[in-house]
């Protein structure tokens, strides 16, 4: 029988609440077995304490170790349960037997570790069923584990995380300067942790002092802190540090305004002790300073977390931003320089090449906007100094000595002191600080085990110049100077929040950042792009920043773009759409693009472009802002076609709040009731009805007198909800329309012929939107776009790969979908010219299109169109129309999508071109007149 999860929960709070009610603890360790499913006649041989099946040290003191399952030990209230747990895991029965779990309890409190992953469960005996899944492993039900790039991270994450929570539970944190003392307090242990397993401090030199001189009860933890944090500040040769107990004055002297300031220091229990000593016991030199935002995101609070928008980057990312920005630069000029031949070292200046390299590389500036816990920053950091690495050894071999570099001292020409900034969480910029001068002393040790001798860790420099504020806020040239001939490289990953869910505060900070520029459906992630653009015209600087790829999409494009060109800058480097991934514990659910934007005349730029799960570069001379090859055109939506046309429209809006639509039974009923009504009912169609095949119905009344209709009931009935929906509604024009009930608010429908119906919203895992063509006595809601009259020519011509790419090219999106636009998808696209006979071959390829559906009677048009399900047939036909019309434009075609839209592009910005010569033109026949 499966283990019964609710049952376990259910029982395990019946059996804490006897123990507490009833002083029922002799029995509890085998009472909870049998909730374990145990059998009867082991828990009967381990109340025996048969020792075949009790393999406890000391089962006459009420111990109980039931074999491959758990060890369960009572102690009196008062002793230290730490270390009574520390005991038992620590015993040669644990391995021997197998045991998963070890179970400490004075029944106040209880500890569990899981011996599998070493992680300890601490929490009061009464909450133990709360924490009931920690032992399902028990049951045979194991536990699913996430991991990071380094398992040692994730435990550090949920340990400071706990630790964090219970601080929090114990003291109370109500004001600013509460929290930022808390901030504090936390990067200062995160120092010390680090500190005792690197080298920085002695081992466990921090854990000893707590463990060693602390009470059990945690009563005195914070005053041992304090004391030990102003050690910490004293310089070596201070004679207060004479006046302490050996066991702090110990400690070096740290410095770098990390410990400066006496902060309040939260007061700690046994409980909070414990974690506190069990987050010392983790093995920190295993993790990376640059994990430290995934950390903090498991120590703050979620809500905050999801409002600020932050995302911890993985270090192969970052790579894709500083790679292509200033790194491959750099290497390329150190390969170039070891490749010049030794016998000419002197002719070819190749000593002189290593030095000025490396004093370029002491001069780099780098900065980022919205630093987060600073991944960015750490990782341009510790490129930094390997790229030193590397000039050090080229110049080691060049010469064939240390001397030059170890002779008096190294001191690396990469300084922090170089790395910029801001941050608008305190605890996210303590954070980055701390990371960089971890980051530093990592660095520090691969020097020395490189070259035999390092700079030495203490006391602390600088960190960096990391501000706590709003980036949207603040001058960045206050922040990092920009002299116009600095070598600056702005990096990093903003808040992405879209138009939908921007705050008020955000949305006072668009409206600093652009002035009156219309920000309506920017979304907030351009305002650094905006800012930085400004921030690097007419310099030395450049930019490279993650985005939603929204940007590069629809109506953003022209709002965003074209201001930045203005300012001399272009797009040097670019990464298509790509899936987000991150170190954080739980990853960025979206879409991703980089842009790299320069002042700087480059002969290239490249395009890096997902092609089989595989990153691929393409050398172009112009990156479009849709990130393909192409000129700066942006495309603005156009209120009727760039070329002669059906134009399209909205399809008909009821504004009826229901009224006027009815299902298949309310049909029915009015047919059956008043059937006079007949006359009055038609087939409507949304997206949804059209393409899922749905029958939906609806009372369509163009024409009709409405005094007529209130005669009959069920329509009475209808019209009044309409009139009462309208009235009370908050936007004036539609309560204008109250005295139009039985009218749709916006009646577009045709009079006559045909229309091509296109749904406004589109899967964007369709490689063509579905369209249709329908006779004018079908209703088309405003779900759809519709061409009256619309040719099978133009319904050839819309369903090609041409049209779709375009429409894939500078559509909104509907979170992933797409949004069909008229005006800047419709009346923006550049139709082929072609002749009648041109146009009649596609008119038929077009009616293959219809013929190969209808051959598929049954499928909706969604299961036509969905890539996995796809007939054959309708593959062939829309693959033969897509090559006629693609030869359309160019007897060759294309090879690839980047070639359809440079062409595309092109022919746009040839016919808006020919548009302003030809208004230009009857501008000046006008005036001459």
């Amino acid at each position: 029988m499966a283990f019964n999860q609710t049952q376990f929960f259910e029982d395990l709070e019946k059996l804490t609440t006897k123990v507490i009610d009833k002083n029922k603890k002799e029995d509890f360790i085998f009472d909870f077995l049998t909730l374990l499913d145990v059998s009867k006649s082991t828990i009967t041989s381990l109340k025996k304490n048969d020792g075949r099946f009790n393999v406890a040290a000391n089962p006459e003191a009420g111990e109980v170790a039931n074999k491959q399952r758990i060890y369960f030990k009572p102690i009196d209230a008062g002793q230290d349960l730490a270390k009574a747990l520390s005991e038992v895991v620590s015993s040669p029965i644990i391995s021997q037997h197998k045991i998963r779990m070890v179970m400490v309890t004075d029944f106040n409190t209880v500890l569990i570790n899981d011996t599998k992953y070493d992680e300890t469960l601490d929490c009061d005996f009464a909450d133990l069923y709360k924490n009931y899944h920690f032992l399902l492993p028990l049951a045979g039900l194991e536990r699913a584990r996430e991991y990071s790039e380094h398992p040692a991270d994730v435990q550090a994450s949920e340990k400071m995380g706990r630790l964090f929570d219970h601080i929090r539970k114990l003291n109370e944190f109500n004001t600013a300067d509460d929290l930022h003392a808390l901030n504090i307090f936390l990067t200062r242990l995160l120092f010390c942790f680090y500190a005792e397993d690197t080298g920085i401090f002695k081992p466990d030199q921090f854990h000893d002092v707590i463990d060693g001189t602390t009470n059990i009860d945690g009563s005195d933890v914070d005053s041992v802190l304090y004391e030990l944090f102003d050690i910490l500040n004293l310089p070596e040769s201070s004679a207060e540090r004479d006046t302490k107990p050996t066991h702090l004055s110990a400690f070096p002297y740290v410095n770098g305004s990390l410990f400066e300031y006496p902060f309040a220091i939260p007061e700690f229990d046994a409980r909070t002790r414990r974690i506190l000593l069990e987050c010392a016991r983790l093995s920190w030199a295993e993790i990376n300073p640059d994990i430290f935002g995934s950390m903090f995101q498991a120590v703050i609070d979620p809500e905050q977390r999801g409002s600020l928008g932050q995302h911890y980057t993985s270090v192969s990312n970052i790579m894709k931003v500083i790679q292509p920005l200033f790194l491959d630069e750099l290497h390329e000029e150190l390969d170039a320089v070891r490749a010049l031949s030794y016998d000419n070292r002197h002719k070819n200046n190749k000593a002189e090449r290593l030095d000025a390299l490396l004093k370029r590389i002491s001069q780099i500036k780098v900065f980022d906007p919205a630093c987060g816990s600073g991944n960015f920053l750490i990782i341009a950091y510790k490129e930094l100094r390997k790229l030193e690495i590397d000039i050090l050894k080229a110049q080691r071999d060049l010469l064939g000595s240390n001397d030059n570099l170890l002779g008096l001292g190294f001191d690396s020409v990469v300084s922090l002191d170089n790395l910029y900034g801001i941050e608008y969480d305190d605890f996210a910029s303590q954070i980055a600080r701390l990371s960089l001068w971890l980051a530093e002393h990592q660095m520090n040790v691969l020097f020395e085990q490189e070259f035999g001798a390092s700079q030495p860790m203490l006391p602390l420099k600088d960190s960096g110049h990391i501000v706590y504020g709003n980036s949207l806020r603040v001058d960045w040239n206050e922040v990092c100077p920009n002299n116009s001939t600095d070598e600056i490289y702005i990096i990093g990953n903003p808040p992405f929040g879209g138009t939908t869910n921007r705050t008020d505060e955000q949305a006072e900070d668009m409206k600093i950042v652009f002035g009156k520029k219309v920000l309506k459906y920017l979304d907030y992630v351009s305002s650094w792009f905006w800012k930085g653009s400004q921030y690097i015209a007419n310099s030395n600087a450049e930019l490279a920043l993650v985005s939603t790829n929204s940007i590069a999409q629809g109506e953003q494009v022209a709002m965003l773009f074209p201001d930045i060109f203005k300012l001399g800058i272009h797009i040097r480097f670019a990464y298509q759409t790509f899936p987000w991934t991150n170190n954080a514990k739980h990853n960025a659910a979206v879409h991703v693009i980089i842009i790299g934007l320069s002042t700087q005349g480059r002969k290239n730029k490249t395009i890096y472009k997902l092609v089989n799960k595989s990153w691929h570069s393409e050398k172009v001379e112009n990156i479009s802002p849709y990130l393909v090859s192409g000129s700066n055109i942006t495309v603005e939506a156009l209120r009727k076609p760039i070329q002669p046309r059906t134009k399209m429209i909205f399809g008909n809006k009821p504004t009826d709040g229901g009224f006027l639509y009815l299902d298949e039974s309310e049909k029915s009923n009015f047919e059956f009731n008043e059937p006079s009504s007949k006359q009055y009912i038609k087939q409507i169609l949304g997206a949804k009805e059209f393409l899922h095949s749905q029958q939906r119905w609806c009372l369509w009344f163009e024409g009709a007198d409405l005094k007529s209709l209130v005669k009959y009931p069920l329509i009475k009935e209808r019209l009044d909800g309409v009139k009462n929906l309208r009235e009370n509604s908050d936007a004036e024009s539609t309560r204008d329309y109250a005295k139009y009930p039985h009218l749709f608010r916006q009646i577009a429908q045709p009079k006559e012929g045909n229309y091509i119906l296109v749904p406004r919203v589109s899967s964007e895992r369709r490689k063509y939107v579905p369209m249709g063509f329908f006779d004018h006595t079908i209703i088309s809601s405003d779900a759809n776009q519709m061409i009256p009259n619309g040719t099978l020519f133009d319904f050839g011509i819309l369903n090609s790969l041409s049209h779709n790419d375009w429409m894939r090219l500078v559509a909104g999106r509907l979170k992933s979908d797409y949004r069909y636009s008229g005006t800047i998808i419709y009346n923006t696209f550049p139709f082929p010219d072609a002749t009648d006979d041109q146009k009649q071959h596609i008119e038929t390829l077009a009616e293959e299109i219809l013929l190969a559906r209808a051959n598929n009677a049954g499928m909706t048009l969604a299961e036509l169109y969905d890539p996995d399900k796809m007939p054959d047939d309708l593959k062939q036909a829309h693959s033969t129309l897509d090559d006629a019309v693609d030869k359309l434009y160019r007897p060759q075609g294309f090879a690839n999508t980047e070639e359809r839209l440079a062409h595309l592009l092109a022919r746009y910005e040839q016919l808006i071109e020919a548009e302003k010569q030809s208004k230009a033109k009857k501008k000046a026949q006008k005036k001459n007149k």
